[in-house]
């Protein structure tokens, strides 16, 4: 019995895909690929003389990691953007991970997101977060008192990395996460500008 994948199946099946849905997959949603499908897949950028890069994005996803240069270079073109939230111009980003609890009686409901943007936005979505933890999240029995006090401890941790000068570990965390919708949108201010926009 064999245990490889069908490569004529996965073949057939990106055949089938438009090139702007190859584009997508290819960018966005590629982690996890054989190494016999991300053959196939750099096969068909080729034949179809699509964007090298989206080469370079299919490895990033399933091989390597960016080097610190090349994240170094990507969180300095997030850096430099607009912020999402106020459009200001004048401060470069950074990000930060808000956590927030909202509990009632048996049923909590913890989120942790990632938002970038200038450092007084992010503090103020970091006051925010805690308001809505302090106000709503400790009702919960008896997991709302515990994840409150997880979340309150974590928005007071990276609110401190807010205004560092550099880029902090969310934001080349970010970067690693998303280096093959980088890597395919980093001559395109305004599709990163929608890259951060959360």
């Amino acid at each position: 019995m064999s245990t490889g994948i069908d490569t004529h199946f996965v073949q057939e099946h990106y055949a089938q895909m438009s090139d702007k849905e190859l584009i997508h997959f290819f960018s966005h949603d590629a982690q996890g690929l054989t190494p016999a499908a991300l053959a196939i897949a750099k096969e068909e950028v080729q034949k179809r003389g699509l964007d090298s890069r989206l080469s370079t994005a299919l490895e990033l996803q399933n091989n390597r990691t960016l080097a610190t240069d090349e994240t170094d270079y990507y969180c300095n073109l997030l850096r430099s953007l607009q912020c999402p939230h106020c459009q200001t111009n004048n401060k470069l980003l950074n990000a930060t991970m808000v956590s927030e609890v909202i509990s009632f009686i048996f049923i909590t409901h913890y989120q942790q997101h990632v938002k970038i943007g200038c450092p007084d936005c992010l503090d103020s979505a970091i006051h925010k977060a805690q308001a809505r933890t302090l106000i709503l999240g400790w009702w919960g029995i008896p997991w709302g008192i515990i994840r409150s006090v997880s979340a309150i401890a974590s928005n007071i941790k990276f609110k401190k990395q807010h205004h560092a000068d550099g880029a902090n570990e969310v934001l080349k965390n970010f970067v690693q996460v998303n280096a093959g919708q980088l890597i395919m949108r980093k001559d395109y201010k305004q599709s990163l500008q929608n890259l951060i926009t959360t």
